[in-house]
C-alpha cells in the first residue's frame, strides 16, 4: 500500500463528516422528523405527571347521569338548577363546556331560568365556537340571552395534530375584528385572577402539560350534583368545569398521556390546560438553533470518537451518545418545559456507524488489492483464470483474482448438495457434535416437515431418540456413539415398527482429523417383509401343499395294488386331501392377495356386507345348531371398503366362531361407532384363547389350537388374512377372549367422512 493511503483515508472520512454534520443540521433546523420528535415528546410528558393544586374539579355529564336523568340532550332548567346547586357553595368560577347557541323554543322558560342563574351566579364562563361559511370564519356564540349574562365568554377549540392526538391549543383565536381567548383563560378572568390579560397577546399553539392520564381530575357526577348528594363547601373558591364524558355525547381525544386506548373528553383537556395555568407549569418547543446545536454536539462527539477507537469501542460509543441524547432532551423537559428535538441526531448517530464500517472496508480491501497484487508479482507462478478487463477497479480485479476459487468451491458444494439431495434414503450429514448441517428431501419426509432446512442447525440425538436398535432396545445412536468417532452399522426399528438399517460414517479431512458425520436410515421393511412372504411361499410349496398331495399320490398308488380293495374308502380320503389342497392353494392366494393386492375401494355400507356374511354361514351353522344373531347395528353404517375382502374377512371370523363353538350355541354379531371407527364385532362362546397363544394368533400358519383341539381343522391362514384386510382399510383388529368362555374378534374400519 502507498504511503499516500492514510492520507487519503482521513481526508475521505472529513469529506463524510462534513456530509454528516450538514445533514443533521439541515434536518433539525426544518423539523423533518416531526413524527418521530413527538413520539419522544409524547414519552417526555407522559413521564411528568405531576400533583394537582387542588382548585380545578370536573362535574362529569357521565353514562351514570345520562340513565338517571334521561337522554341528552336535557333541558336548560335542569342546567340551570346545577348551576345555582354549585352557586351555593361560591365557586371561584364555573365553566359550563355546552353549547347554548340558539333558544329554546320549546321550552322558552328554560332560557330565562338559565339566564337568571348565570346572572345570580356571576362567575359564569360560556364557550363559543368558530366555524366557516365557505371561506368565511365566523363565530357562533351562546343564545343573547345567555350571552350577556355570562361573566366572560372563551373558545374551546383544540389543535389536534395530524395523527390524530391533541397536543396543544390556542390560547386566543379571532375573526378579524372579534378574538376570544381560550376557554380555560376566560374562566380565570372570571374568578378575577391576575395576569391573564398577556394570554391574549400569544398567537401561537401552546403545548399542553398534561398533568395525568385520562381520569386524573377529580370528578364529580352531574347526577350526585342534582340530587344534593356532595359534601359541604365541595366547591368552595374552586373553579368548577361542567362538561361531557359520557360516552357518544362527549368529544374525546387521543393524547400523549393516553394509555390502553383511553382517550381524554374535552372537558378534561381543558381542566389540564387551566391547572397549567394556576401552576405555572409550562412547556414550549426548542428554538431551531437550539436544535441544531444539540444535535450537531452528540454527532461531533461520535464522528470524533470513531476516528480513535476500535470498531466495538466505536459501537459502543455510538450506542452510548444516542442514550445520552435521549437523556438530555429528557432533562431539559424536566428542567426548563423546553422540548428539544433529537429525531435529527438520533439518525446521524445510527447512520455514522454503518458509513464508518463502509470506510473501513473500504480501505481494508484497497489494502487487499494492493498485497494481492504484490502477491502476484512475488509468485509469478500464481493460477490466473482469465487477465482482467483494462477497464475494471480494484474490486473487479480482485473478484477476478478469486473467481477461479470461488467457482471451485460453488462447484463442489454444488455436487454435494446434488448428491446428497438426490440419494433416496434418508441421509444428514453433521458436525462432530451432532449438530445436523445438511439434510436431503427423503430425510425432512421421514422427520415429517417439507422442507430440509427445517431440520439444520438441530441436535440429531434428539431426533433419533424413537430409532431403537432391535438387539438392546435402545436409541440406536447416542452420545457414547459419538464420542468414540468409529462408524457403525446397526438394525433397528422405529416408532412405527418399521425395520431399519442404520449406518453412521465418521467424516475426516485431508490430515485425518475428524469433522463430522455421515448418518443413512435405509428403510429395509419391504425388503424383509418380501423376504418373510418368499420364506411363507417357501414353506407353503415344500410341506403344507405338499402334505396333503404327498396323501393323495400314496392313496392312488394303494388303489393302484389293490383295485378291488377298498375303493369308496380311498376315493373320499382323496377327495378330502384334494379338498384341503385347494382349500390350503385358495386361502394362500387370498392372503397373498389382501397383503399386497390392489383394493377397490367404494363406498359401501357396513350393515349390509354383515348381514350378507351372515347369510353365507347360517348353512354351516345350522348343520350345529349355532344360531348367529344381530343384536346391535345402525341401519347405515357407511365405509370406503373392498366390499369382496372385507366380507371374505368377516367370513372366516364366521367360520372360525362356529367351529370354535359348541353345539346349539349363540354367535352375536354387531356394529357399533367406536370414536372416528366402526367397530365390527363377532362374539362366540366357545373355547377361547390363552394370553401366551394370543400373540401367535394373527401369524400365517398359525393354528394355535393344533395341540388341545386337532379335530377342529384349518389352514391357519384366516386370522392373517383378516388383519391384512384391516390393515390395508388402515384399521386394526381387536381381540378379547377368556379360555373356556369364549372369544370376541372386532374389525375396525374407519368411518367414512
Amino acid at each position: 500500500m502507498t504511503s499516500s493511503a492514510p492520507l487519503y483515508s482521513k481526508r475521505l472520512w472529513l469529506l463524510i463528516s462534513g456530509i454528516v454534520l450538514a445533514l443533521v443540521a439541515i434536518l433539525s433546523h426544518q423539523r423533518t422528523f416531526i413524527i418521530a420528535d413527538n413520539l419522544i415528546h409524547d414519552a417526555i410528558i407522559a413521564s411528568q405527571q405531576h400533583p394537582l393544586t387542588g382548585r380545578v374539579i370536573i362535574v362529569a355529564i357521565d353514562d351514570d347521569s345520562i340513565t338517571t336523568l334521561g337522554r341528552w340532550p336535557w333541558r336548560r332548567s335542569l342546567h340551570a338548577e346545577l348551576v345555582n346547586r354549585i352557586s351555593e357553595q361560591q365557586p371561584a368560577a364555573i365553566g359550563l363546556d355546552i353549547l347554548f347557541s340558539e333558544a329554546d323554543l320549546q321550552h322558552p322558560e328554560d332560557d330565562r331560568l338559565l339566564a337568571q342563574a348565570i346572572r345570580q351566579s356571576g362567575v359564569i364562563t360560556l364557550p363559543v365556537v368558530f366555524n366557516q361559511m365557505g371561506q368565511i370564519p365566523y363565530v357562533q356564540v351562546p343564545a343573547p340571552m345567555l350571552a350577556q349574562e355570562a361573566a366572560s365568554l372563551g373558545h374551546v377549540h383544540i389543535k389536534v395534530d395530524d395523527d390524530g392526538v391533541v397536543r396543544s391549543a390556542l390560547m386566543w383565536q379571532s375573526t378579524g375584528q372579534e378574538q376570544y381567548p381560550h376557554f380555560s383563560t376566560a374562566i380565570l378572568i372570571a374568578a378575577g385572577h391576575p395576569h391573564q390579560s398577556t394570554a391574549l397577546k400569544q398567537p401561537d399553539a401552546q403545548l399542553i402539560p398534561y398533568a395525568g392520564n385520562q381520569g386524573y381530575f377529580p370528578r364529580i357526577s352531574y347526577r350526585d350534583v342534582i340530587e344534593g348528594r356532595i359534601p359541604d363547601e365541595m366547591f368552595k373558591d374552586k373553579l368548577v368545569l361542567v362538561g361531557a364524558t359520557a360516552t357518544g355525547i362527549g368529544d374525546q381525544y387521543a393524547t400523549p398521556v393516553s394509555r390502553d386506548g383511553q382517550l381524554m373528553p374535552g372537558v378534561e383537556i381543558i381542566a389540564n390546560i387551566l391547572e397549567s395555568q394556576l401552576s405555572g407549569r409550562t412547556i414550549s418547543p426548542a428554538a431551531p438553533w437550539q436544535n441544531v446545536a444539540l444535535n450537531l454536539v452528540f454527532v461531533s462527539m461520535a464522528l470524533l470518537g470513531f476516528m480513535l477507537l476500535s470498531p466495538l469501542a466505536a459501537l459502543l460509543l455510538s450506542f452510548s451518545l444516542l442514550v445520552l441524547l435521549l437523556l438530555a432532551t429528557y432533562g431539559a423537559a424536566i428542567a426548563s418545559g423546553l422540548l428539544l428535538a433529537p429525531s435529527a441526531g438520533a439518525l446521524g448517530l445510527v447512520l455514522i456507524y454503518p458509513l464508518w464500517s463502509w470506510h473501513r472496508l473500504d480501505t481494508a480491501a484497497r489494502f487487499l488489492a494492493a498485497e494481492f497484487e504484490s502477491f502476484k508479482r512475488d509468485l509469478p507462478m500464481l493460477p490466473m483464470s482469465k487477465p482482467p478487463a483494462a477497464f475494471h477497479d480494484f474490486l473487479d480485479r480482485r473478484i477476478n483474482a478469486l473467481h477461479e476459487a470461488t467457482h471451485q468451491l460453488r462447484g463442489m458444494h454444488r455436487f454435494i448438495s446434488d448428491s446428497v439431495n438426490g440419494l433416496p434414503d434418508p441421509t444428514l450429514i453433521c458436525d462432530p457434535g451432532g449438530i445436523i448441517r445438511v439434510a436431503n428431501q427423503a430425510a425432512a419426509s421421514y422427520f415429517g416437515t417439507d422442507n430440509p432446512t427445517a431440520l439444520q442447525q438441530q441436535p440429531l440425538l434428539p431426533l433419533l431418540q424413537h430409532i431403537q436398535d432391535k438387539q438392546s432396545s435402545h436409541p440406536a445412536i447416542n452420545l457414547q456413539v459419538l464420542l468414540a468417532q468409529a462408524g457403525i452399522e446397526v438394525e433397528a426399528q422405529d416408532e412405527k415398527q418399521r425395520e431399519l438399517l442404520v449406518k453412521l460414517a465418521p467424516c475426516k479431512d485431508a490430515a485425518e482429523r475428524h469433522i463430522g458425520w455421515i448418518l443413512s436410515i435405509i428403510d429395509v421393511s419391504k425388503l424383509w417383509q418380501a423376504e418373510k412372504d418368499r420364506d411363507e411361499a417357501f414353506r407353503f410349496i415344500t410341506h403344507d401343499i405338499r402334505a396333503p398331495l404327498s396323501s393323495i399320490i400314496s392313496l392312488v398308488e394303494l388303489q393302484k395294488l389293490s383295485p378291488e380293495k377298498n375303493g369308496e374308502r380311498w376315493l373320499a380320503m382323496i377327495e378330502k386331501h384334494a379338498d384341503n389342497a385347494l382349500t390350503l392353494a385358495d386361502d394362500f392366494v387370498q392372503l397373498t392377495r389382501a397383503k399386497s393386492g390392489h383394493y377397490q375401494f367404494h363406498e359401501h355400507n357396513l350393515a349390509d356386507l354383515l348381514h350378507e356374511a351372515i347369510d353365507d354361514a347360517w348353512a354351516l351353522a345350522h348343520e350345529r345348531n349355532i344360531t348367529i344373531t344381530l343384536t346391535d347395528a345402525p341401519f347405515e353404517a357407511h365405509a370406503c371398503v373392498d366390499s369382496t375382502l372385507l366380507k371374505r374377512a368377516l367370513a372366516n371370523l364366521l367360520s372360525n366362531a362356529i367351529k370354535f363353538s359348541p353345539d346349539h350355541s349363540v354367535i352375536s354379531c354387531s356394529i357399533r361407532p367406536s370414536g372416528r371407527y366402526w367397530s365390527l364385532e363377532v362374539q362366540d362362546q366357545g373355547i377361547g384363547i390363552s394370553p401366551e397363544a394370543q400373540s401367535q394368533l394373527f401369524q400365517s400358519f398359525s393354528r394355535v389350537h393344533q395341540q388341545s383341539h386337532p379335530h377342529i381343522e384349518g389352514t391357519g391362514l384366516g386370522l392373517a388374512f383378516v388383519q391384512a384386510v384391516a390393515t390395508r382399510h388402515q384399521g386394526e383388529v381387536r381381540l378379547a377372549s377368556t379360555p373356556g368362555k369364549g372369544s370376541s374378534f372386532s374389525i375396525l374400519i374407519p368411518r367414512h367422512a
